[in-house]
C-alpha cells in the first residue's frame, strides 16, 4: 500500500491528502482548491479563473502521471514518465506562485 502524502490546510486546517485537489503557497504551505476558491469568490476576475482552471489540469496531470509511474514495468518507461511528471509540476509552481498572489495568499 501506498503512503500517501498530508498536509495541513493553511485555509481551513484539515488536511490535504495527496491525490486532492490543492495548491501549494510559497512559503506557506498547502491549500485545498476549494478553501481556494472560497477565498477567491469576491476576487474573482478572467486571470484568477483562467489560473484556477489551468491548476486543475495540471494537478490531474501529476496524480494519473504518479499512478502511471507506479503501474510502469520498466525502468525505463517510469523515468520517462516520472520525468514529464517533474516538467508539470514545475509549470504547476509557478502557475501557482501567480494565482496565490492573485489571491492575496501569497
Amino acid at each position: 500500500m501506498v503512503e500517501l502524502k498530508k498536509w495541513k490546510c493553511i485555509l481551513c486546517g484539515q488536511d490535504v491528502i495527496e491525490g486532492q485537489r490543492f495548491i501549494y503557497v510559497p512559503g506557506k504551505g498547502y491549500a485545498h482548491i476549494e478553501c481556494a476558491y472560497e477565498r477567491a469568490k469576491d476576487k474573482l476576475s478572467p486571470d484568477v479563473v483562467a489560473l484556477m482552471d489551468a491548476n486543475e489540469v495540471l494537478a490531474y496531470a501529476i496524480v494519473r502521471l504518479k499512478e502511471a509511474a507506479r503501474i510502469a514495468e520498466s525502468e525505463q518507461v517510469k523515468s520517462e514518465i516520472v520525468g514529464a511528471r517533474y516538467k508539470i509540476e514545475g509549470m504547476a509552481a509557478k502557475l501557482e506562485e501567480l494565482l496565490s498572489k492573485l489571491l492575496g495568499l501569497g
